[in-house]
Order: structure tokens, then C-alpha cells, then sequence
């Protein structure tokens, strides 16, 4: 891994979740807390002052909730949300944190989403980077991705959806869940022409197929949950109504 040392900001207004989350970070090589904080104003003071890679985030907190803070951030660092609330996991998709985990959090479930973090923070080695990728085939509907230093196949007619993460994309499958080094304008423009994506947030390509119910603004897909963003609201509505999705 290239990234030599991952500097780790925890936040969270509960001493003993503070404590655990310091003691799993220690067991794990490579990271390194660079600050301890029990609001929103200390960390805000931690990362006007220092470079921070991830910040484990705890969503109800006094004065300002973990959820209003990170609004607040202009470029916010890796995020992963630490909670006891799973009604919040909705709307923190919208913000594109990487993992949300529900207290109370077990090392296994913790190293998962550290593991995760990481991988999307490691940068591209040179050859990498030159190369796109997303490589379309004759067949129409596979397409070439390349992950982790390898080329996947991908039947792109069984991808779920596409989740934006930075600079990013993963795309849910029914077997996997592949990252890939590129952007949701990227994806758009190769497959502009594919009838069954339509863009339903910022963060957020679905395709329609796989779509189960649709709950105000909110499409169910498998066991996940897409919010429908503001912006693309009355275009996905004139998209539905075609399909007498009323």
C-alpha cells in the first residue's frame, strides 16, 4: 500500500465509544488517531489544522449532530458514520460516506469498513491511471472494469445500481460489489444510450428493472434503499409515467 501512514479523527460524544473505536484502530497497522473529539467544534479545530484521511463520525450528538457537521465541511475527509440509529442511513448515503455502522460495533464489522475506506484512498499507480477504465465490448450490454489491478468482466443489464464515491464508482451486483477508479459523467457518457439507467441523485445511477417499490422519494432495490435526489425529480417522474409508474 502506498498511502504510509492513514491519519484517523474520531468523534463521537460518548467516552466509551471513543475508547472501543481507539482501541480497534490501534489492533489494525497503518492508522494513526490524530485527534479524540466529543463535538463537532473540536473536530472542526482538528481538521482546519491538520491533513485527516478518515473521520469516524457519530451522527447524534449535542449543539450539532454528525449529519449537519459534515454539511458544513468543504472537503470532508473519508467518512464513515458511527450510530445506534439505523433510521439515519437513508439520508447519510446522500453525502457519500463510505460505510455507516451501528453501534454497538464489533471489531469484525469495523475492520470491513476500514478495509473498505482504504481501498479507495489508495491512488492509482501510474500505469493505472493512463488507462480507462471502462472498456465497452460488441456485446451491448458487457463491459470491461478495471478493479483493484484487474480487468472485470460485467454484465452491466445485472448491475443493481451505481453508487458514486468521490472519485469513485461501485457498482452493486447480484455476486459483488466492484470499485472502479472513475466518475458518475464518465459512466453517463458511455452509456447514454442504455434505456434501463437513469440518474436518480448525485450519487446514484439505478437501473429500473431492479427496482421493487417506489415509497415517495424513496426506490426500494433488493434490500437497499436510493433517495430520490431534488434535482432529478421531474425528469425521473416523465421517465415513470411512460411506464405508467404513477
Amino acid at each position: 500500500m502506498s498511502i504510509q501512514t492513514i491519519k484517523v479523527l474520531i468523534v463521537d460524544d460518548e467516552p466509551l465509544a471513543r475508547e472501543i473505536i481507539s482501541t480497534y484502530i490501534m489492533k489494525i497497522p497503518g492508522l494513526e488517531v490524530v485527534g479524540d473529539c466529543k463535538n463537532a467544534l473540536q473536530a472542526f479545530s482538528i481538521l482546519s489544522k491538520q491533513q485527516v484521511d478518515i473521520m469516524l463520525l457519530d451522527i447524534n450528538m449535542p449543539e450539532i449532530n454528525g449529519i449537519e457537521f459534515l454539511k458544513t465541511i468543504k472537503d470532508p475527509p473519508s467518512i464513515i458514520f458511527t450510530t445506534a440509529y439505523s433510521e439515519f442511513a437513508v439520508e447519510s448515503y446522500e453525502y457519500n460516506v463510505v460505510d455507516y455502522l451501528l453501534k454497538p460495533i464489533s471489531f469484525e464489522r469495523f475492520l470491513k469498513a476500514i478495509n473498505k475506506t482504504v481501498e479507495l484512498l489508495q491512488p492509482l499507480d501510474t500505469d493505472t491511471a493512463s488507462q480507462s477504465t471502462i472498456q465497452t465490448t460488441g456485446n451491448e450490454n458487457i463491459i470491461f472494469v478495471k478493479s483493484d489491478g484487474k480487468w472485470i468482466k460485467v454484465d452491466i443489464s445485472k448491475v443493481w445500481f451505481i453508487e458514486a464515491l468521490k472519485d469513485y464508482l461501485r457498482l452493486w451486483t447480484d455476486n459483488s460489489k466492484i470499485i472502479v477508479h472513475s466518475t458518475m459523467k464518465n459512466f453517463e457518457e458511455q452509456f447514454a444510450q442504455v434505456p434501463f439507467f437513469i440518474r436518480v441523485h448525485k450519487s446514484y445511477i439505478i437501473n429500473m428493472n431492479y427496482i421493487s417499490e417506489i415509497d415517495g422519494n424513496t426506490i426500494r432495490i433488493k434490500d437497499q434503499s436510493i433517495t430520490i435526489g431534488n434535482t432529478y425529480k421531474d425528469e425521473i417522474s416523465k421517465v415513470f409515467n411512460r411506464f405508467k409508474l404513477l
